[in-house]
Parts: structure tokens; C-alpha cells; sequence
């Protein structure tokens, strides 16, 4: 992926402007309007939502990190 953003966030590719995962074109993003991306915005939000609840399945909190919320 290869584009500027000042709201990148690229230790883990968070957009702090959105507060959410940067997903370049997504509703509320800076990228400009005309750019064309290969695989559809929509398709890559679910993407990377899918991605999230591998992660957090193989990765569950520990009661150390529970209580610190």
C-alpha cells in the first residue's frame, strides 16, 4: 500500500482520525475521492473486521488485561 495520510497511524495501520483500522477510501477517510482501489472499500472493511476476530479468537484477554479496562 503506498499513499500519505497524516492521520496514519503506522505502528498498527490505525487511523486516528476515525478512531478505527485504517482502511484507505472508507467512508470518512482524507484519501481523495477519485481513487480507484482494486478490491472494493467494502470488501476490504469486512476483510480486515474478519481479521480482528481471528486475532482476538486465538489471542483471548487475559484476567490481568480484563481488569485493567
Amino acid at each position: 500500500m503506498s499513499f500519505s495520510c497524516p492521520h496514519f497511524r503506522p505502528d498498527d495501520e490505525y487511523c486516528l482520525r476515525l478512531k478505527t483500522d485504517c482502511v484507505p477510501g472508507r467512508p470518512g477517510c482524507v484519501v481523495p475521492g477519485k481513487t480507484v482501489f482494486a478490491t472494493p472499500v467494502a470488501e476490504r472493511i469486512r476483510l480486515r473486521e474478519e481479521e480482528k476476530r481471528q486475532r482476538a479468537a486465538e489471542n483471548p484477554p487475559t484476567q490481568a488485561s480484563r481488569q485493567k479496562r
